[in-house]
C-alpha cells in the first residue's frame, strides 16, 4: 500500500509538471502495485489522462476502459470524472458525438453531486467540443458560463484554459479584436502561474490572433516561441496545431517553401495522433498553394480526397466546400453558410486567412 501510495504521488507530482510519459509510467507502475479494484481503477486514470495529453488517444481509450471496469459502481464522482475524461479521448480521436454524449453525462452527475469543480470543467469541456462540433454559438454560452463558474471558484488554472477556448472561439466568430484580448489574458494567467504547457498554448492563441488581424510578423515570432515551449515538454498534440499555424502564416506572405515544410510536420504528427480534422487543415493549405502555383486539377484532386476526413466537423466541412468552390470557380455563398454557425468569416480568394 505504501509503494501504491508513493507511485500516486510521484505520478501526479511529475504531471502537475507536465511531464506527461513520465507520469504515465509511474501510473502503470502504481497500477502493478494496487491493492485492489479502486486502486487500479485510480491508476489506470491517471495513465489513460497522461496518454490523452500525450496524443496517444487510442491507449487513453484502452486506459480508460479498464479503469471503468474496476471503478466503484457507487463512487458517482469517479465515474464522472472518467466520463470525462473518455468524451475528451473521443473528441480527440474525431468523434465529437460521442465526446457530446459523455461530457452531457458527465455535467449532470456533476451538477448531482454538487461539484462545482467538476461542473465547471465539464462546461469548458463541452465549450471546446461544440466549438470543433462547429456550434458556435453552444461553444461560447458554455464557456462564459465556465468563465463564471471558475470565477466563483477563484481557480486561475480554469480560468486561464477558459480564456484560451474563449480566445478561439471568438476567432472562429471572426472577432477578432476580442480573440486577442483572451489570450492576452490567459498568456499573462499562465505567465504568472509558471504553467509552460498552458504558456506555450497562449502564445500559440497570440499568433492566430496576429495572424487573422494580418500581423503575420508578431504571428512568426508567437509561433516560434509556442514551437519551443511545446518541444520543452515533448507535446505533440496541439504542436501540431502551430505548425498548420505557422504554415498558414508563411502561405499568407507567399513563402511556399517553409509553409510546406512546417505542414508536413504537422501531417506527420496528425498521423500520430490520428487526427483526421488536422490532416484535412493541412491537405486544405496545400490544395490552396496548388491552385495558387496554376495547379487547379491537382489542388481538386487533393480537396475531394479530403472529403472523409472532414465528415465529422461541420466547421470543417464548410471549409471543404467554400475551397471547392473557389478553386472550380463555381458559384458558393460563403457568408450564408458560415453565418449559419454564428460566424462573420468570409471565404472569397486565395490565400485564405483560415480561423
Amino acid at each position: 500500500m505504501k509503494n501504491f501510495d508513493a507511485l500516486i504521488d510521484q505520478a501526479e507530482a511529475q504531471r502537475a509538471r507536465s511531464h506527461f510519459k513520465n507520469a504515465r509510467q509511474l501510473f502503470q507502475k502504481a497500477a502493478k502495485a494496487a491493492p485492489g479494484a479502486e486502486g487500479l481503477a485510480q491508476a489506470w486514470q491517471g495513465a489513460a489522462d497522461c496518454a490523452r495529453l500525450l496524443g496517444d488517444f487510442p491507449a487513453a481509450l484502452k486506459d480508460y476502459g479498464l479503469a471503468l471496469r474496476k471503478a466503484p459502481k457507487a463512487d458517482t464522482a469517479f465515474l464522472a470524472d472518467l466520463s470525462c475524461g473518455q468524451a475528451l479521448a473521443y473528441r480527440a480521436c474525431g468523434q465529437p458525438a460521442l465526446a457530446l454524449k459523455g461530457l452531457t453525462l458527465a455535467l449532470a452527475r456533476y451538477r448531482a453531486l454538487r461539484d462545482a469543480e467538476g461542473v465547471a470543467f465539464c462546461l469548458w469541456a463541452l465549450g471546446g467540443t461544440f466549438r470543433i462540433s462547429g456550434d458556435l454559438k453552444a461553444a461560447r454560452s458554455h464557456l462564459l458560463a465556465a468563465e463564471k463558474a471558475y470565477a466563483k471558484l477563484g481557480d486561475p488554472e480554469g480560468a486561464s484554459y477558459v480564456d484560451c477556448a474563449l480566445g478561439g472561439v471568438h476567432r472562429m466568430l471572426a472577432q477578432h479584436g476580442a480573440s486577442a484580448r483572451y489570450y492576452a489574458r490567459a498568456s499573462r494567467r499562465m505567465r504568472a502561474r509558471k504553467d509552460p504547457f498552458g504558456t506555450a498554448y497562449s502564445w500559440c492563441g497570440l499568433g492566430n490572433a496576429a495572424r487573422m488581424q494580418g500581423d503575420l510578423k508578431a504571428a512568426l515570432a508567437y509561433f516560434k516561441k509556442a514551437e519551443k515551449g511545446y518541444a520543452r515538454i515533448g507535446d505533440i498534440v496541439s504542436y501540431a496545431y502551430t505548425l498548420w499555424s505557422l504554415g498558414q502564416a508563411h502561405k499568407l506572405q507567399g513563402d511556399f517553401a517553409p509553409a510546406r515544410k512546417a505542414l508536413a510536420k504537422a501531417e506527420e504528427l496528425f498521423k500520430r495522433t490520428g487526427d483526421g480534422r488536422g490532416r484535412a487543415y493541412v491537405q486544405h493549405a496545400l490544395a490552396e498553394m496548388e491552385a495558387l502555383e496554376g495547379r487547379p486539377r491537382e489542388a481538386l484532386k487533393r480537396l475531394k480526397a479530403a472529403t472523409p476526413l472532414v465528415k465529422p466537423y461541420a466547421w470543417e466541412a464548410r471549409h471543404q466546400k467554400a475551397l471547392l468552390a473557389v478553386v472550380s470557380g463555381k458559384p458558393w455563398d460563403a457568408p450564408k453558410a458560415y453565418a449559419g454557425s454564428g460566424s462573420a468569416f468570409k471565404p472569397q480568394s486565395l490565400p485564405i486567412n483560415w480561423p
